[in-house]
């Protein structure tokens, strides 16, 4: 759900953010009625409604960070997302040397640090030397975001890639070994036992150390996405290193067959589809690509209508695919495909401003899986 656009840059917020506002909320509310005493359920849901939602805005004040010092670096980002797990700026290309990444990665949990002494500072100068006594709700809030922020900044800087800290390690390695590959595995490999060691103490937690069955139960949900995101993030970065060495003429398909532009559906069904087994089919006008058809376009059309109505009705304009230049590299390619969202996807490459094919998934599975022979990189 899109919730705003920050510098071009669109903020979605994912339905399983509600995680967080209800955990930090729920910690929150508790904390409260430990030092209140008081079961005032009204003012519980206002401490806790007040500090998850705060703690909502820090997390996407880091990402914000993120995604406006890579903007400097020259790197495109296309979105922030809010999700389960806190948030993750969508860069679309590594940064380009160790410098940028180590700037980029560590802006974040230093805005979570500053933001936790702002916090922190109003209470610890109301209380130890002001001597202020100042509302519980207040008091909460000031001390609770204050060191959740602070939290938040020291866990990012663990050297666990693909988090901030993992990334630090891999800038810090990619400078010492000049091998961004390299640095990249053994970041990965750490970031992997990290988040095995959070899932074996969270286990540890609700085993032998009772009522931490909350915080037991999210470690482990943490070490697991951790341990898939660090294998994960070396994988792509495998695939853009082997892609950045191939260009888009090396990996497209040019199509052997093209449906016309005038042709009745039930026609290009019996004649096309039946007879090739694809799944879609390029749309030719006057000998040029115009569109690109596919069953689940064919699908939309009533039965009664495809005897009747071309296919140049049901396809989808050329015009609305991203594009490459044959001459742009495989990654370019890669980075447009992961970014579209209709079905088939597909990357156009032009030559001289026409379409001469397309690159989808599994012209790039193919590319990776040949480039075996050519650079012997192996995942």
């Amino acid at each position: 759900m899109k919730i705003g656009t920050v510098k071009g840059i669109e903020v979605n917020l994912h339905l399983s953010t509600l995680a967080i506002v209800g955990l930090v909320g729920f910690y929150a509310a508790s904390f409260y009625y430990s030092l209140t005493g008081v079961l005032d359920i009204l003012s519980l849901i206002i401490v806790g409604l007040i500090n998850g939602f705060i703690m909502l805005f820090s997390i996407l004040a880091h990402e914000l960070m993120h995604s406006i010092i890579a903007l400097r670096h020259e790197l495109n980002v296309s979105e922030i997302e809010l999700y389960m797990f806190g948030g993750v700026s969508n860069i679309e290309e590594e940064p380009r040397t160790p410098r940028s990444e180590t700037i980029i990665s560590a802006v974040g949990p230093v805005t979570s640090l500053i933001m936790g002494g702002l916090f922190l500072a109003p209470f610890f100068l109301s209380i130890s030397v002001l001597g202020l006594s100042i509302p519980a709700i207040l008091y909460v809030t000031l001390f609770y975001t204050g060191l959740t922020n602070i939290s938040l900044g020291v866990f990012n800087f663990l050297p666990a890639f693909p988090m901030d800290g993992g990334r630090i390690l891999r800038a810090y390695l990619w400078k010492r070994r000049d091998n961004l590959l390299s640095a990249t595995e053994t970041a990965s490999k750490v970031g992997y036992y990290f988040g095995w060691a959070f899932v074996g103490y969270g286990f540890f937690e609700i085993i032998f150390l009772g009522g931490g069955l909350i915080g037991g139960f999210w470690l482990i949900i943490i070490g697991f996405f951790l341990s898939n995101s660090s294998r994960n993030a070396y994988r792509q970065t495998v695939y853009e290193f082997k892609l950045s060495k191939l260009s888009a003429r090396e990996i497209f398909t040019q199509p052997e067959e093209s449906i016309p532009f005038d042709m009745k559906i039930k026609d290009a069904v019996r004649e096309y589809f039946m007879k090739y087994r694809r799944s879609y089919f390029p749309v030719s006008k006057d000998g040029d690509v115009v569109g690109v058809i596919n069953v689940d376009d064919i699908q939309k059309i009533p039965m009664k209508d495809r005897a009747e109505k071309i296919i140049g009705y049901a396809m989808e304009n050329v015009k609305d695919f991203p594009k490459v230049n044959v001459d742009e590299t495989g990654k370019e390619a890669f980075n447009k495909l992961k970014q579209e969202q209709k079905s088939p996807k597909l990357v156009a490459v032009e030559e001289e401003n026409k379409v001469i094919g397309f690159i989808g998934q599994n012209e790039i599975s193919s590319a990776i899986r040949i480039s075996d022979l050519l650079f012997g990189e192996k995942i």
